[in-house]
């Protein structure tokens, strides 16, 4: 699928003659469900860590760098915050809050391993490690759409021919009733369905996403025969 198929299906399921082309029309219906595209693909790249989303990064120490620059595609840790030294042991180097970490610095002599924090854009990890140490980890990048080359990812899109790394089919169904609550109809049982669908792919995918309460409910969820984390929203 691409762009223009996602929103070519969306379309007609809306009862709407689809378009020849999206991206860059003057027509503002298909312009309307290339924006919503983009707000529905942001939303589900986040929602689960997708497994086509998960990107390796790895920082090798020269014994003086304490500070390194997050990659540009970085959103957020795949497992928690965690990363690992390939040291004797294979430590987990340990996470500390900023005041913790200038608590250290302010000490007469340097703690006996390496410790780290988010700092802006950057990961400070200190003492600087080792000539040679590798520190990896693992996260999930915020470029969800794959370039007709197929080798290019990005955060948005930018051509007719873009495909999206994350499920496509979920981002027609979520063009869908995202359009109907846009045009003030009755777009219930198109949520409903999309909610249901979007978790099911995210099970299938692996892992157990948090479920929002006030998007599903728990018979819904039980009918997916999956466990879930589950977070209560007001």
């Amino acid at each position: 699928m691409s762009l223009l198929t996602i929103t070519q299906d969306a379309m007609s399921l809306c009862g709407l003659s689809a378009a020849t082309a999206v991206y860059g029309t003057n027509d503002p219906t298909a312009a309307q469900f290339v924006a919503l595209a983009q707000v529905e693909g942001d939303e589900l790249s986040r929602f689960h860590d997708w497994r086509a989303l998960k990107t390796a990064f790895t920082i090798t120490g020269d014994g003086t760098t304490t500070l390194w620059d997050l990659p540009a595609a970085f959103d957020r840790f795949m497992s928690g915050e965690i990363l690992w030294s390939n040291d004797s042991a294979g430590e987990l180097l340990p996470l500390v809050s900023d005041q913790e970490l200038v608590a250290l610095k302010a000490q007469e002599t340097d703690p006996s391993e390496s410790v780290w924090r988010l700092f802006g854009d950057q990961i400070e990890i200190w003492p600087a490690l080792a000539s040679g140490e590798i520190v990896t980890t693992e996260y999930r990048s915020s470029y969800w759409i794959l370039d007709n080359n197929a080798t290019t990812r990005k955060a948005r899109w930018s051509a007719d021919t873009d495909r999206a790394i994350v499920p496509e089919r979920l981002i027609t169904l979520g063009l869908v009733w995202r359009w109907k609550q846009a045009k003030g109809f009755d777009y219930s049982e198109s949520f409903r369905s999309y909610q249901f669908e979007r978790q099911r792919a995210a099970g299938v995918d692996g892992g157990s996403p948090t479920i929002q309460i006030s998007e599903t409910s728990r018979a819904d969820i039980a009918k997916m025969g999956r466990p879930a984390h589950y977070t209560v929203t007001p």
